[in-house]
């Protein structure tokens, strides 16, 4: 089954990205949530970096319920932003272009 991973821009301003799972009205639940950190470049401001890093982590929940009136907007990744996330939470991860079939 495939993981619904969605970037969630918060009413903090706090852009996350994590697998959205099935929850009642009014309510998003979310699993394995990470920041998404805009980081300067020191060689070429007009083009800064992106980066990741953890989000609540000093839980040891991965699993989170957030208030829906919290939650600005859900928005779909970008498929780079998809790959870096399923390979840092174990996903399998295909490289662009691979003819690989797995049984």
């Amino acid at each position: 089954m495939a993981k619904n991973i969605k970037i969630l821009k918060l009413i903090t301003g706090q852009d996350l990205m994590a697998e959205v799972l099935p929850s009642i009205t009014g309510l998003v639940k979310i699993k394995n949530a990470i920041m998404i950190v805009v980081i300067p470049n020191r060689v070429d401001p007009k083009t800064p970096n992106v980066g990741f890093g953890p989000w609540a982590e000093f839980s040891e929940d991965k699993e989170f319920t957030l208030d829906a009136s919290h939650i600005l907007a859900i928005m779909t990744p970008i498929k780079e932003f998809v790959t870096q996330y399923n390979s840092l939470f174990g996903g399998i991860v295909m490289p662009a272009g691979s003819n690989l079939i797995i049984p």
